[in-house]
């Protein structure tokens, strides 16, 4: 019996023809909604041929009018309007959205409405309309919320639809996936569920620590520990001064986890640090990410390469506090002499004395 996952396997060889004609094997038209789409996604993302993708879609949305079930039909929708959204017909998919909501109304059972919003939601995530999909979300939530069933079926699913928040995340880039995480760390927190909140707790840190290369496969790869394949990822997927930024980021990540290995990452880029060219904006953010890492000095250089009075000023006082706290207080006083804005230099002053006080 033919799998998505066999059609999965064919994509990725580039037999799409094959792909196409294996969609027929599948049984359920729901599954087969998400294989041609899943198709049509590839063939846009390594081609950039619209209008062949555009084609090969008008056959999901053909095989989703055969779709009686409520709840199948509206996920197959969502499915196809995310699809369409990510290939560039914006007018179409949302149109198809507001289709896939409106069929989920029609969905008797609470407890599968609000998992079909869920997905809806998720399809609206992936495809980039963010607060649509946590709007969305919280329709979900509130139906369950206000359903009649017993508390064991609403914490059920509670739970589902927090898996589903959290799937959601793990398929968008840090900035995306940070309000997905946050509402599912929410939802599982209060619902006692620890082990899920605990794991949504380390994606949040994740997320925050790896904004510049917080791709999701490499953000996967972190988590599993794998620090190897997610430094050649960046040096893949990355270019420019994204790369430098991308390996200071995930050394930042093994520094919070007690990786010691971080040390060897911050050494190999600090060598190349000079082969990329930098903008304003690069150049605070590294200087920034050489404070945490504890690279002073390198910190330092950067921080003098930052023009914008009030972000050099803001990178200098990081530097000193971070002296401060590593109780070398008259390199620390030296800094805040150099800070230009006199009101943040005014701050640092503060803070020092305070860091002083508990050494």
């Amino acid at each position: 019996m033919t799998t998505i996952e066999d059609i999965l396997l064919l994509v990725k060889g580039g037999l799409y023809e094959d792909a196409l004609l294996k969609v027929d094997e599948l049984e359920d038209n729901l599954d087969k909604v998400h294989a041609v789409s899943l198709i049509a996604l590839d063939i846009y993302e390594k081609f950039s041929d619209i209008n062949l993708a555009l084609d090969i879609m008008e056959d999901a949305e053909y095989i989703t009018k055969k779709i009686k079930d409520p709840f199948k039909k509206s996920i197959a929708l969502s499915n196809v309007a995310s699809a369409y959204l990510i290939i560039g017909n914006r007018k179409k998919g949302v149109k198809l959205f507001e289709k896939a909501l409106d069929e989920a109304l029609h969905i008797e059972n609470s407890g599968e409405r609000a998992i079909a919003l869920g997905k809806i939601s998720y399809h609206m995530g992936i495809s980039g309309l963010i607060d649509s999909a946590l709007e969305t979300f919280e329709v979900a939530f509130d139906t369950v919320i206000r359903s009649k069933i017993d508390y064991t079926q609403k914490t059920d699913y509670s739970i589902k639809l927090g898996e589903i928040l959290e799937e959601t995340g793990d398929s968008l880039n840090s900035t995306g996936a940070l309000p997905f995480y946050e509402r599912a760390y929410d939802l599982f927190d209060k619902l006692h569920v620890n082990f899920k909140a605990a794991i949504l707790e380390k994606k949040i840190l994740l997320a925050k620590t790896l904004k510049v290369c917080g791709k999701p496969e490499i953000r996967s790869a972190l988590l599993e520990g794998r620090y190897g394949h997610a430094v050649a990822e960046v040096k893949n997927l990355l270019k420019g001064e994204k790369i430098a930024i991308g390996l200071l980021e995930i050394a930042l990540w093994m520094k919070k986890l007690d990786v010691f290995e971080y040390k060897k990452i911050v050494r190999e880029i600090l060598e190349q640090i000079d082969a990329f060219s930098y903008s304003q904006e690069g150049v605070a953010y590294i200087a920034t990410l050489l404070t945490e890492l504890g690279s002073i000095k390198e910190a330092l250089v950067f921080a003098n390469k930052i023009e914008d009075v009030e972000k050099k000023s803001e990178a200098l006082k990081a530097i000193a506090l971070e002296l401060a706290r590593e109780k070398e207080l008259k390199d620390a006083y030296k800094i805040i002499e150099i800070i230009p804005d006199n009101e943040i230099k005014k701050k640092a002053l503060e803070e020092i004395v305070e860091i002083e006080a508990t050494l």
